[in-house]
């Protein structure tokens, strides 16, 4: 096999990014076909893209025989049944986070995949990003000495669609999982204890779906690191992202609130522009993690990604939530 096949379900700003790249920007890949139960989101699409054939029905997508991967970008609740369709359908999967959010569900994808030895990659994109990565080299090189502790910034502009809120599994499940499986990655431990604090300063409209606008969370890891944590819907002046690693030797940086080398002065003092968004900011790292899947399946080696970092990351957010409601630290079972 020379070029991947892939195919796209879900094409919503996530899922068209996904397809956009496939079709000229991954090498070894090819956008075979894209699936939306939206008729408009279809459309415009072929707008776009009029050769990729297009299905209402995701199950006729994977029921192409010359249809190779597929890549799942669809609502949150649908992922797990998704991926066990497509592996029962023998497609490598591209996934994006979380798998579940029921941590049951989760685990049982995580058996499917381990007894159909399928090839399952989960979208945990920052780990792609350049200075994430760079970051995450320095550590393994001992450059910087031991991680001690982390501390991250995740500051959305603005609050999600209601419809969308009501589905994600609420904000730590749908933003601080990055940090979350940040911390895994770079603490090289997994974690012990969790205390998450917060609630609804902004949008009061949230409640109704029993989400919140601000959280923050500390986190214990079995090895002694430590990461504080700060999740937010309500950064008006931009997407804030940063995140600092302090180690025994050093720190690392990474992050940063302009969007471009550029400073406007004037007699009102100096302006920059910031990020606007995920897109943006990450823009890199949704192409990237794409590359390194179409590379891992073509050469038949394992996940950088598995299910097992997915389970993982989903069960931290779920302690995190009980820890939210009961105003308690909450141990992680071993």
């Amino acid at each position: 096999m020379n070029t991947l096949r892939c195919g796209v379900i879900g094409l919503g700003r996530l899922g068209y990014r996904h397809a956009a790249n496939l079709v000229g920007s991954v090498a070894g890949a090819s956008l075979y076909a894209v699936s939306d139960s939206s008729k408009d989101a279809l459309f415009r699409f072929g707008q776009t893209y009029p050769s990729v054939l297009q299905f209402s029905d995701y199950q006729d997508l994977l029921a192409l025989r010359d249809l190779d991967a597929v890549i799942i970008a669809s609502s949150t609740t649908m992922h797990a049944p998704m991926i066990e369709d497509a592996i029962r359908a023998g497609k490598a999967i591209f996934c994006e986070k979380p798998v579940s959010l029921d941590l049951e569900e989760a685990k049982a994808i995580q058996t499917l995949v381990i007894e159909h030895d399928a090839f399952v990659q989960l979208g945990f994109m920052r780990r792609f990003d350049t200075a994430y990565r760079k970051a995450k080299e320095r550590i393994d090189r001992n450059e910087v000495g031991r991680p001690i502790s982390l501390l991250g910034i995740s500051r959305d502009p603005s609050c999600p669609p209601i419809k969308f809120a009501a589905s994600s599994g609420g904000l730590i499940l749908d933003l601080c999982v990055h940090d979350l499986d940040l911390c895994r990655w770079y603490a090289g431990s997994e974690a012990v204890e969790i205390y998450a604090r917060g609630g609804v300063v902004r949008y009061k409209e949230l409640a109704e779906v029993n989400d919140i606008d601000h959280v923050n969370i500390d986190v214990r890891f079995a090895n002694g690191f430590l990461a504080s944590l700060e999740g937010s819907r309500n950064s008006q002046y931009g997407y804030d992202v940063r995140t600092e690693i302090v180690c025994s030797e050093g720190a690392l940086f990474v992050g940063s609130l302009q969007d471009a080398p550029m400073q406007q002065l004037g007699p009102k003092g100096i302006r920059v522009d910031t990020i606007p968004g995920f897109l943006e900011r990450f823009a890199q790292a949704y192409l990237q993690e794409l590359e390194c899947f179409v590379l891992d399946v073509l050469g038949k080696k394992k996940p950088s990604v598995g299910v097992e970092d997915g389970v993982a990351a989903l069960e931290l957010c779920l302690a995190a939530n009980v820890s939210l409601a009961t105003n308690r630290p909450v141990t992680i079972p071993k």
